[in-house]
C-alpha cells in the first residue's frame, strides 16, 4: 500500500509541476551506479566516523541520497518541459514509476507492517533490470529531444 501511495504522490507532483526529466533520469541512473559500486564502502566509513549511526541506516541514507534526493533536486531546478498532452503525461508516469521502483526496497524496509508492498517489492526485483533499461532509453531520448524549453 505504501508503494501505491508514493507512486500516486510522485505522479501527481510530476504532472502538476511539468519540469524536464531527462537530466534527473540520468542522475538517478548515475546515482544508482555510484551507490552499487561505492555505497557499502561509504556506509562503512560513515559508521566508523560516527559510531552512533548503524551501518544499515548509513547504507539506506546513502542509497536515498544518491538515487532519489539528488535527482529530485535536479528535477525541481530543471526548466519547464517542452512536451504537451500525452507525451507530458507519459514522461511523468515513467519518471514516477522509475523512482518508485528504485525506492521500493528502502520503503518496504521502513514500513515493515505493509505486507502487500513487500510482495510488490519482491515482484519488482524480478523485473527491475527491464524497468531500468526502459528508463535509460527514455532518459537518453528525452535528453536528445530537449533543447532550450522546446523540442528540436
Amino acid at each position: 500500500m505504501i508503494l501505491a501511495v508514493v507512486l500516486a504522490t510522485l505522479l501527481l507532483c510530476f504532472l502538476l509541476i511539468r519540469h524536464h526529466v531527462g537530466v534527473p533520469f540520468l542522475a538517478m541512473i548515475a546515482g544508482l551506479a555510484v551507490y552499487e559500486h561505492f555505497g557499502a564502502d561509504f556506509a562503512n566509513t560513515i559508521s566508523l566516523w560516527v559510531p552512533a549511526i548503524p551501518n544499515e541506516m548509513a547504507n539506506t541514507g546513502l542509497y536515498v541520497l544518491f538515487v532519489a534526493l539528488v535527482p529530485l533536486i535536479l528535477y525541481f531546478r530543471a526548466g519547464k518541459s517542452g512536451l504537451f498532452g500525452i507525451m507530458r503525461a507519459v514522461e511523468s508516469i515513467i519518471f514516477a514509476i522509475m523512482l518508485t521502483v528504485l525506492l521500493a526496497g528502502p520503503l518496504v524496509a521502513l514500513f515493515d507492517f505493509d505486507s502487500l508492498s513487500a510482495d510488490i517489492a519482491s515482484w519488482i526485483e524480478g523485473i527491475r533490470g527491464i524497468i531500468l533499461v526502459i528508463g535509460i532509453i527514455f532518459a537518453y531520448v528525452d535528453t536528445f529531444l530537449y533543447r532550450s524549453g522546446r523540442l528540436s
